[in-house]
């Protein structure tokens, strides 16, 4: 175990993928499913007054009775205000927990549980929204498939909405390392545990990987949570080459005006 554990202390390989649940996991799930559904929080959601006024923007931009898919819907907080304000919705999670919370709480949408890079549509769909920040957790090879599968399921002209955080966020570019005792276990354990956490950065600090080595009696865990920063350029640049032109930005999903000055970006793609 002691070999285990140092080989695991070691900084990651960039785009390095852990093999533990972690969407879906058992205890931790639990955990996520609070900060979704608690609405002061911008944790796992982001907090419910603030998700009020992006569907009434999303609202603005998207006619209604439109067919909208949305990814990583979670536990339909989007995708049930939504279905309230007259659209068609199915929302794609790979929380089981998630999507059987949303399921009991919304029966106007459809909820599917799936990891979203191994949906299958055809032109089916008027909107994609992927909200949240969710395309920069994403590694390279992942973000190529779902814009390849972004493209497919959009009907012609359709819409992809969806947000990042910008080079805004990252202040403070440093690796660092620290840890905790949880004796009444926490968020990674329902046991005792030791957390070993750590940030590192890659690629001129433009990549941030969350590297987490979970210890409890005789089980050692890793997580890595990958995030990425970009600027309008770096992101035009990377979705442009699969038939995804911009129609319009914005400072966040609420439509804020576009200054290129703000902690997050919002594109709005249109299939072409």
């Amino acid at each position: 175990m002691i070999d285990k554990l140092f080989s695991l202390l070691q900084k990651p390989a960039l785009w390095q993928r852990s093999g533990e649940l972690f969407w879906d996991d058992e205890h931790i799930s639990k955990g996520m499913l609070e900060a979704h559904l608690n609405p002061d929080w911008d944790a796992a959601s982001r907090n419910h007054s603030y998700i009020d006024r992006s569907v009434k923007w999303l609202e603005s931009i998207i006619p209604k009775g439109s067919k909208i898919l949305d990814l990583g819907c979670g536990p339909g907080l989007y995708a049930m205000r939504l279905s309230n304000a007259g659209y068609d919705v199915t929302g794609i999670d790979y929380s089981g927990r998630s999507i059987a919370y949303a399921k009991e709480h919304d029966t106007k949408s459809k909820y599917i549980y799936q990891n979203y890079l191994e949906m299958n549509y055809n032109e089916e769909f008027d909107a994609i929204t992927l909200i949240y920040c969710d395309y920069a957790a994403l590694i390279p090879d992942e973000r190529k498939t779902l814009l390849s599968k972004v493209y497919r399921a959009l009907k012609p002209n359709g819409l992809f909405i969806f947000d990042v955080f910008t080079e805004q966020t990252l202040k403070d570019r440093c690796d660092r390392t620290y840890w905790s005792y949880n004796e009444n276990g926490g968020f990674w354990s329902d046991k005792p545990h030791l957390c070993l956490e750590a940030e590192y950065y890659y690629e001129n600090n433009t990549v941030k990987v969350n590297k987490t080595v979970v210890v409890t009696g005789n089980d050692v865990r890793e997580y890595l949570i990958w995030d990425s920063v970009f600027t309008k350029d770096t992101l035009l640049n990377e979705v442009t080459p699969y038939g995804l032109k911009m129609h319009s930005i914005y400072d966040d999903v609420c439509g804020s005006k576009y200054t290129g000055k703000a902690d997050t970006l919002c594109l709005v793609l249109k299939k072409v």
